[in-house]
């Protein structure tokens, strides 16, 4: 069983990735698999501590992982991470974001969420999450919503991230929120399919617990030819 390396990216932000994170690290447990966390950077919902991703991710760190590990920089402005930082006076590199993924010393999964959509500037001198999903060469997983304006968002992201060579294992329509029913809300998933070429890894509905059925669908995902 080799381990899982996989990048949980959004079309946006606040599209529910923590939430769809934090559902996957519990399916993967629930198969028997040791899973350690990672979000580079997160920025607001500030209690004065820590961010509210850090601290959500924080509440599942296991496995041997230490917590320091999981979110290393918080910082209290909701806004791009780049600015975020800037406002706090610190100056965050690629290199230092990529120094900072945890390497387990056994045969951990490795989760690692970004901060915000795929283009969303990270370091100080406005470098992507995009060219940290490079740097690495993890394939990815893309949150999306159902709402109106999906088709466009989306479809934006895959074509952006396939231009960078990334690769993307599927979609993940996130409900995680309560959504008004509409002919847009109704007919995402099979748009997006089509659109995108990719597959629906799963439909999350709001109030169920997606945990196990997104874990076997990563993994089945992952082990496809690319």
């Amino acid at each position: 069983m080799s381990p899982l390396r996989l990048i949980v990216l959004g079309t946006d932000t606040d599209v529910g990735k923590t939430w769809v994170t934090t559902a996957l690290a519990r399916g993967l447990r629930g198969l028997d698999r040791r899973v350690w966390l990672h979000k580079p950077v997160a920025c607001g919902d500030w209690d004065g501590v820590s961010t509210a991703d850090g601290r959500s991710l924080r509440a599942l760190c296991g496995d041997g992982q230490d917590p320091a590990t999981v979110c290393p920089r918080e910082f209290p402005e909701a806004c791009s991470p780049h600015l975020a930082a800037e406002a706090v006076g610190v100056r965050v590199t690629l290199s230092d974001l990529l120094a900072a993924v945890p390497r387990p010393p056994n045969a951990s999964d490795v989760i690692l969420e970004t901060a915000g959509g795929l283009l969303a500037p990270i370091t100080h001198d406005r470098l992507s999450n995009a060219d940290l999903a490079v740097a690495l060469g993890w394939p990815a997983i893309l949150v999306t919503r159902p709402h109106l304006g999906t088709l466009n968002h989306t479809q934006l992201t895959v074509n952006e991230a396939g231009r960078r060579g990334l690769r993307l294992l599927g979609l993940v329509i996130n409900h995680h929120t309560p959504v008004a029913p509409s002919v847009a809300t109704r007919t995402a998933a099979a748009e997006l399919a089509s659109l995108t070429r990719l597959p629906v890894l799963i439909e999350s509905q709001h109030g169920a617990d997606p945990a196990t059925a997104l874990a076997a669908a990563v993994l089945a995902a992952h082990t496809q030819p690319s």
